[in-house]
């Protein structure tokens, strides 16, 4: 049972490495520095949406409007920075403020959807379902039609700036340490501390265990979830940022059907729809994982419909484990609720002897 455990809560590294491998040997054009490069800042934007993700899964929850919130904070920073010339409503104001605004839209939204939730005692699909629709059609609403460009340097540090370039004796090319992939790794640190090690994070736990037990023993849940719904605005609104300074410029359809991809990196990873389990590390691993095999599948020159297909399969896979992790776990508390108790002993007995 322990070694069955500890492949189910491990098996995110092992497919990590596993997918690692195989694209080594199968392509010679895969272990190198600009490869890595892209892999890191692969990473990135997804890293934060599956991050928003990994919170509101703990507490027994999701938010299918991140994608949206997304595209509508990249839009509206874009109207307010750029000039008219480039698409913009000619402002300019500084990329600062356009940065602020985007992640006060970004946590604004999440207090919308945990106050409908939690106060209003709205569907969380329902609500999260309505917001997707409503940012989007906002989104292509306020948008002149045509893709906005050309951001000021400083809004495009985060998505397109690296920390360092180096070569590598022996590789072709150098190894790019983007700034976004660092931040997003330092990001999920910092969520791993904050939800295994603060009273907040083990309150978040125990909503996604049990709502009903956590409000009798004191935790505010409404409160939490709120909090958790702002936390993934900031991080959709982030992963705004990421791209459009990677692309330097804004679209109505960025982030479109992503949110596929952000719940099957989550599940792969460890986490639960159900709540009250998984860890961020192994969420960090599945997002790992889904830019390997893109980056790979792309270097190998596969076509699109194929890399859609095994897109697909990831997704089902991330299904299949996560029924077999509530199996094993509902088996394990069988177990044990039958192992202390006196008709549980008297059926073993009985089996044991007749």
């Amino acid at each position: 049972m322990r070694f069955l455990n500890l492949i189910l809560n491990n098996l995110i590294w092992l497919l990590v490495l596993s997918a690692f491998i195989f694209f080594s040997i199968a392509s010679d054009r895969f272990l190198n520095p600009v490869t890595i490069s892209n892999i890191l800042i692969s990473i990135s934007a997804l890293g934060f949406l599956v991050l928003s993700q990994s919170y509101t899964f703990i507490t027994g929850n999701f938010d299918l409007s991140v994608e949206s919130t997304l595209a509508f904070t990249a839009m509206v920073a874009a109207l307010l920075m750029v000039t008219s010339e480039n698409g913009g409503l000619g402002i300019g104001i500084n990329y600062l403020w356009a940065i602020m605004i985007m992640l006060t839209i970004g946590i604004k939204i999440g207090l919308f959807n945990g106050y409908l939730i939690t106060k209003i005692k709205v569907n969380n699909l329902i609500v999260t379902i309505a917001m997707l629709f409503l940012l989007r059609g906002l989104t292509y609403g306020i948008s002149p039609g045509t893709t906005i460009s050309f951001f000021p340097d400083g809004f495009r540090w985060l998505g397109n700036d690296s920390i360092i370039k180096f070569g590598l004796e022996g590789f072709r090319g150098k190894l790019v340490i983007p700034v976004s992939g660092t931040i997003v790794i330092l990001a999920f640190i910092l969520a791993y501390f904050h939800t295994r090690y603060t009273q907040f994070g083990r309150n978040m736990y125990a909503i996604g265990a049990d709502k009903e037990i956590a409000r009798n023993n004191g935790i505010n849940v409404d409160r939490t979830v709120i909090i958790v719904y702002m936390i993934a605005g900031l991080c959709a609104a982030i992963a705004g940022i990421i791209i459009a300074g990677r692309l330097n410029s804004a679209t109505p359809t960025m982030g479109h059907g992503i949110i596929f991809t952000v719940h099957a990196a989550a599940i792969i990873g460890g986490m639960s729809i159900y709540g009250g389990r998984g860890n961020v590390v192994g969420a960090f691993g599945g997002v790992l994982l889904w830019a390997i095999l893109d980056t790979g599948l792309n270097i190998m020159r596969v076509s699109p419909f194929w890399i859609e297909v095994s897109r697909g399969l990831l997704l089902l896979l991330a299904v299949l484990i996560e029924a077999l992790r509530n199996k094993y776990q509902q088996r394990i508390l069988t177990i044990n609720k039958f192992s202390r108790s006196k008709v549980g002993q008297e059926d073993q007995f009985y089996w044991k002897y007749s």
